[in-house]
């Protein structure tokens, strides 16, 4: 309920409202693009998407939902992370290699090998379905615990413990027969 008096009093134009929420919400945003952004941005990109969040939501305040705010601004988070990924890569594009010193940290060969790998864990991933797939996802994407995985997806917490170590088991099986091994 306070919640929604929150979402009124922003929708009506409440300075103080914007400020509860930013309090409120940044973790949570930050997170969000943090996880989106898969250690791509720096800190200061974070930041930056996490204020950006926080302005789209203002000039867009007339189109909350008052009972669902908080998913308004978990959508708001994950486009502005989504469309500052798309914006680094349109400048890593047009960036020219004149004068660039290769040894400096460009390790082409490394970025090009990590895609590769990444592509293959999605593969994966995808092969050995639901609910393992999300519960993976949750546990070494998102960080969350078995305790919060299994109130999530409304499992016995030694249920997600043992599917995690099952498709452990399948992941590495699946990229060892496609030539991963580490």
């Amino acid at each position: 309920m306070e919640e929604e008096k929150l979402a009124e009093r922003l929708k009506s134009g409440d300075h103080k409202a914007l400020e509860e929420v930013t309090r409120k919400y940044t973790p949570l945003v930050s997170t969000i693009i943090s996880n989106i952004s898969a250690g791509c941005f720096s800190i200061e990109d974070i930041e930056e998407t996490t204020s950006d969040t926080f302005i789209t939501l203002w000039y867009n305040r007339e189109k909350i939902q008052t009972d669902k705010l908080k998913g308004f601004i978990c959508c708001i988070a994950k486009n502005k992370a989504k469309n500052k990924i798309k914006s680094n890569q349109r400048h890593q594009n047009v960036v020219s290699i004149e004068g660039m010193d290769f040894e400096d940290g460009l390790n082409v060969s490394q970025e090009i090998e990590d895609k590769f790998i990444s592509k293959a864990l999605k593969d994966a991933l995808d092969e050995i379905g639901e609910p393992d797939r999300e519960i993976i996802i949750r546990h070494y994407y998102y960080y969350q615990s078995s305790t919060v995985i299994s109130e999530k997806m409304q499992m016995n917490s030694e249920t997600v413990k043992s599917r995690i170590k099952r498709a452990k088991e399948k992941l590495k099986k699946i990229l060892t027969e496609r030539g991963w091994t580490k």
